[in-house]
């Protein structure tokens, strides 16, 4: 039989969602301008949204 015992975790909560953030526009940013030398200002902050919600869906459960 499996036995488990309590693990008590810290998390520093603003620096994962900051990461999560940077990252999702690096590559937001990245994605703009994969096919297109200027991407005009809505394609570039709908990219830049999509790519932020992606990284923070992977450390944050928008469910619960």
């Amino acid at each position: 039989m499996f036995m488990s015992k309590k693990v008590k975790l810290k998390v520093d909560v603003y620096r994962t969602v900051a990461r999560a953030v940077e990252e999702g526009i690096s590559m937001g940013y990245n994605r703009a301008h994969k096919y297109n030398s200027r991407p005009d200002k809505d394609s570039m902050s709908e990219y830049i949204h999509n790519e932020i919600m992606n990284s923070l869906s992977e450390v944050v459960n928008f469910d619960a």
